[in-house]
């Protein structure tokens, strides 16, 4: 069998290859045919081990290391594979790798390159490669401006991003939907989300990337009605929506405690198939738990047949918010016995069940040994926790203790949470102290004034009652909305 015909074959078998497995077997032929570097033969190989899902990244750098020919395409490979690795960054090493050999780089160098580096995280001498993309003159390839739009979008650099799409224009080319998409995003990842809308409804057309991204920004901005009211129209529309999308739509009932649109989105979920995602089900399993449906959210976890460690901590922190302390430990134990590895939020919700059911000196033995047993540093919604669960005890002294040596910021809330111990116990004095802290920390918070005002009423100290009561309107202070540490 002539070399060209053995090329071929191996070519056609590379194309079909399905496993590391049966690669190497393919490669190991060509060494013994002599067609180690045949560049179209080693090409499919490469391209394999690099790239694709069943492939090998670090075999692909060992095939690398010994190519006697390195092209634009071999870097480019690497390139593009790292930019969907967990090690984006390499992209950018093998960038400058390729430029000090005097390989030349193309429009797909860029491409991949841009795409990389809007996954590093942080965005550093982002001028070099757009300096770059002039130098070379690939301003007049829409991808590679695309791929300029969306690095300075995902970083919410707005004006960066418009300019590039202005530049777009200028030189004649046709904006895509991807352009139009990158700008969209610019302006919901700096929170524009008024200006993002303009730029939605001036798009000459949109995909699920566009509609999600709106969707998306009006959730995490806590604009659920708008958030809901878009999906409709996306459903009118009739733009099939993605994992991410219904996420956002379930996180919006969520805001809104509005657990009939939240169990018609369930509904869809089901019917299209979508039930087996497991972020999805970790939303609904919060969305009911905030809603206080407690069935719902178990007949969600019962069914995942996958649990990440998310859905775990959802489950158990809608118990322990809900007073069932038992079913948040039983979840406990269950998740350890699954050899699900606990973290900072695991925690947080058993020291909120801990004090619920009023085992403070259990859950402050919890609090002893996060660091120890399970590797994880008590943040301030841990300190906010314990400080809970002694101000219910009514040992205020000790919570106080606690807040006055914290090693970590403290903020208002925890000391508020304090100070709110103090009115149900009717301590005075601490209160008066706390309020000291509070006023340091934020003085024109009128709640806290209004909380120690009541403690002194409670005392029958109705002198030092309105004199707080002045001392809050001489500040200027107002009583503002609430909000839990437990809900972050």
């Amino acid at each position: 069998m002539g070399s060209a015909t053995v090329a071929s074959t191996l070519v056609q078998m590379a194309q079909r290859c399905t496993c590391m497995r049966d690669l190497k077997l393919l490669h190991a032929h060509a060494f013994r045919t002599h067609l180690d570097d045949h560049v179209v033969v080693l090409g499919k190989l490469f391209r394999f081990a690099a790239v694709s899902p069943l492939g090998d990244l670090s075999y692909a750098h060992r095939m690398f290391d010994i190519m006697p020919n390195r092209t634009t395409f071999f870097y480019n490979t690497l390139i593009r594979a790292h930019s969907h690795s967990t090690s984006p960054s390499l992209s950018s090493l093998f960038f400058n790798v390729m430029r000090q050999n005097d390989v030349a780089p193309d429009q797909f160098s860029f491409t991949f390159l841009l795409k990389s580096r809007s996954r590093t995280t942080p965005l550093t001498h982002h001028n070099d490669i757009h300096g770059a993309v002039l130098k070379f003159g690939f301003c007049s390839h829409l991808h590679v401006q695309n791929g300029l739009i969306h690095l300075y979008a995902h970083r919410g650099m707005t004006l960066l991003a418009r300019r590039v799409f202005e530049d777009v224009l200028r030189l004649g080319l046709e904006v895509d939907v991807v352009s139009w998409s990158g700008l969209l995003v610019a302006h919901v990842k700096a929170g524009e989300l008024d200006v993002a809308r303009r730029v939605f409804d001036e798009m000459p057309q949109r995909d699920v990337v566009a509609w999600t991204a709106m969707l998306s920004g009006y959730s995490r901005a806590r604009r659920p009605r708008d958030a809901l009211e878009l999906f409709r129209e996306m459903r009118h529309a009739g733009v099939w929506p993605d994992e991410v999308t219904m996420v956002s739509v379930i996180s919006a009932c969520a805001t809104l405690g509005d657990v009939e649109t939240g169990r018609m989105v369930h509904h869809f979920v089901e019917e299209n198939g979508f039930g087996w995602m497991v972020a999805l089900c970790n939303a609904l399993i919060d969305m009911y738990g905030k809603c206080g449906c407690l069935e719902e959210a178990w007949y969600v976890f019962h069914g995942m047949t996958r649990r990440s460690l998310i859905t775990w901590n959802s489950m158990m922190t809608v118990c322990a918010n809900h007073g069932n302390a038992d079913e948040a430990f039983r979840l406990f134990e269950w998740m350890v016995c699954s050899g699900v590895v606990p973290d900072s939020v695991t925690l947080l919700a058993l020291l909120v069940a801990f004090a619920h059911k009023g085992l403070v000196d259990d859950g402050i033995r919890l609090f002893e040994r996060m660091e120890r047993d399970y590797g994880v540093e008590p943040r301030i919604e841990h300190y906010g926790a314990v400080v809970d669960m002694l101000g219910r005890a009514g040992r205020i002294q000790e919570a106080y203790d606690l807040l006055a040596n914290i090693s970590i910021p403290c903020n208002d809330v925890v000391w508020g949470a304090l100070l709110g111990a103090c009115r149900i116990h009717g301590d005075v004095d601490m209160g008066e102290k706390i309020i000291n802290k509070l006023l340091e920390l934020k003085s024109d918070e009128g709640g806290y004034y209004i909380l120690l005002r009541d403690i002194y009423v409670a005392a029958g100290r109705t002198v030092e009652a309105n004199e707080m009561r002045l001392a809050m309107l001489a500040s200027g202070a107002r009583k503002n909305p609430g909000c839990s540490w437990v809900e972050g």
